[in-house]
C-alpha cells in the first residue's frame, strides 16, 4: 500500500490518533477505508462464494462495494442486496440443475443452428428475479456492479455504473452469467448481452479504476495443471472446456496487470468441479470458507484488519504464510527456452546470457495465475502452496 499504514479496527495512526477501520493518507488525512470484494466467474464453482463472504463475516471484514462476474455476480448481488452468508446458502440450495438447465430441443427441431442456445435461460432468468426484485441497482444495500459484454459493439458493459444502473438487477445479473450458446442472450435497451467473463473473469480492473484501498478477488480459475480431463464428444463438454481455458488466459493476462500492492487473492480449490456439475453446496461452501479463512489471516494487507480473538484461533492453526509460492524446475526436462521469464509477472525466473534460466528460491510476489507451469512447454515448473 502505497503511503499509508493499515489499522485494525481500533488501531492508531502514526499520530497516535484512533483511527477505527481508517486509512492514513500520509498527508495528515485519514480518510475512510473502501474495501471492493470482486467475485469471479466459474460456473458452480461459484457457490464457494457463500464461504468467502461467511469467512469475511467470521473475521470482522468490512465490504463497501462488490463487483461480481457470471456466477460471481449471481452470488455478489445477493451479498450487495443484504442477504448474509446463511440466506445466500439458502437461495443455492434451491438452484436445481434440472430445472434450469432444460434442453431446447422443439426450437432446435424447427429452427436448427439457428437458434441462439442449447439450454432455456427463462427459468433462470425467473429465478433471479424471484430473489432480486430490486428495479435499479440504488435499491442495493451496497453499491454492486457486474460485467457483461455486447454483442453489437464487442465492448464490455459495467451495469451499475452511473448511465448503467437503472435497470433491473436481476436483468444484469442474467447478461453477466449468460454463457453464449448456452442461455439465450439477454436483451437490454435494444442490445444483446453475454457472459462477462468472455473478456474478463476476474473484474480486478474495475476495482482498480474504483480506487479501492483494498481490493479481495476470489480467482476460480484454479486448475490441477497435472490432471488430464478425459475428452467427451459433446458440445457441452468442448464449450465448457474451452471456457475453461480461456479464462485461464484471461485470468492469466488480468492479474499481472491489475494484481498489485493493494490486491489480495483468494483462489479455493475446486477444480475437480466441472462448471455446470451440481455440487454438494455445503461442500463448496466449506471449500471457499477454508481457503478465505486462512489467506486473509495470514496475508498482510488483512491479517491486521481482522477480529483478534479469531485470528489469534487461526494462528493456532496455520502452519506457514500463504503468500509463500515454492518454484520447483525439473533441471533434467528444462530446455532452457526462456518462456518462463518472459511470461512470469514477478520475476521469479530470470534468463541469463548462457541461455539458462534461474530461478529464486522463494517467490512472495507471486500473481497466483500459474502461468509459467501453464505456459512451459516440457512441464518442467512446478507451483506449491498455492
Amino acid at each position: 500500500m502505497r503511503n499509508r499504514s493499515v489499522h485494525t479496527e481500533n488501531g492508531h495512526n502514526q499520530n497516535g490518533h484512533t483511527v477505527a477501520g481508517n486509512a492514513y493518507a500520509g498527508d495528515g488525512v485519514v480518510r475512510p477505508r473502501r474495501t471492493v470484494l470482486v467475485l469471479g466467474g466459474g460456473g458452480m464453482r461459484g457457490f464457494c462464494h457463500i464461504g468467502v463472504i461467511r469467512a469475511i463475516e467470521r473475521l470482522g471484514l468490512q465490504v463497501d462495494e462488490v463487483v461480481g462476474t457470471s456466477m460471481g455476480a449471481v452470488m455478489g448481488g445477493l451479498y450487495a442486496s443484504g442477504m448474509d452468508s446463511r440466506e445466500l446458502e439458502t437461495v443455492a440450495q434451491e438452484i436445481s440443475l434440472k430445472d434450469y438447465f432444460k434442453l431446447n430441443l422443439v426450437k432446435f427441431l424447427v429452427r436448427g443452428l439457428r437458434h441462439a442456445s442449447v439450454y432455456k435461460g427463462r427459468a433462470f432468468h425467473e429465478f433471479l428475479r424471484k430473489w432480486m426484485p430490486q428495479g435499479s441497482f440504488a435499491e442495493l444495500e451496497r453499491p454492486f456492479f457486474c460485467n457483461a459484454l455486447s454483442l453489437t459493439t464487442g465492448a464490455s458493459t459495467i451495469f451499475g455504473l452511473a448511465g448503467n444502473d437503472d435497470i433491473a438487477v436481476a436483468d444484469a445479473i442474467y447478461a453477466s452469467a449468460c454463457l453464449p450458446t448456452i442461455f439465450e442472450p439477454a436483451e437490454i435497451a435494444g442490445d444483446h448481452f453475454v457472459d462477462g467473463g468472455m473478456t474478463e473473469t476476474l473484474a480486478l480492473r474495475l476495482a482498480h479504476a474504483r480506487q479501492a484501498d483494498l481490493v479481495i478477488g476470489v480467482d476460480l480459475s484454479h486448475r490441477d495443471l497435472r490432471k488430464r480431463t478425459p475428452y467427451r464428444a459433446s458440445l457441452p463438454h468442448i464449450l465448457f472446456q474451452t471456457y475453461e481455458v480461456m479464462g485461464l488466459a484471461l485470468n492469466e493476462q488480468n492479474l499481472h496487470r491489475y494484481a498489485d500492492a493493494r490486491t489480495v487473492i483468494v483462489k479455493p480449490k475446486v477444480s475437480h468441479l466441472g462448471l455446470l456439475d451440481m455440487p454438494d453446496v455445503e461442500e463448496v461452501v466449506g471449500i471457499g470458507e477454508r481457503e478465505a479463512i486462512e489467506v486473509l489471516t495470514t496475508n498482510p494487507l488483512t491479517r491486521y484488519l481482522c477480529d483478534p480473538e479469531v485470528l489469534a484461533e487461526e494462528d493456532r492453526q496455520v502452519s506457514r504464510p500463504r503468500d509463500y509460492v515454492q518454484l520447483d524446475v525439473d533441471m533434467n526436462a528444462c530446455i532452457h527456452c526462456g518462456i518462463c521469464a518472459a511470461t512470469c509477472a514477478t520475476h521469479g525466473f530470470a534468463a541469463v546470457p548462457l541461455g539458462d534460466v534461474v530461478r529464486k528460491l522463494h517467490n512472495y510476489e507471486c500473481s497466483r495465475d500459474m502461468a509459467c507451469e501453464r505456459n512451459c512447454p516440457t512441464g518442467a515448473i512446478r507451483l506449491g502452496n498455492l
